[in-house]
């Protein structure tokens, strides 16, 4: 093998590693129904929070 066809190979082979894992989690993750709709997220609003310091010096 020369140079040219490693270099092609390794390209090949990072791009199946890469892709790979993505398309099967692509391909195990259950469909959504199209009959149900999805329940709307809440919203969470903060709270504001003090904080006591203490100085030593």
């Amino acid at each position: 093998m020369n140079f040219i066809d490693c270099a092609l190979l390794t390209v090949f082979n990072t791009a199946v590693c890469i892709a790979l894992p993505r398309l099967l989690s692509a391909a195990q993750t259950p469909k959504a129904k199209r009959g149900r709709e999805t329940p709307p997220t809440e919203i969470c609003t903060g709270q504001a929070v003090t904080v006591k310091v203490h100085s030593f010096s």
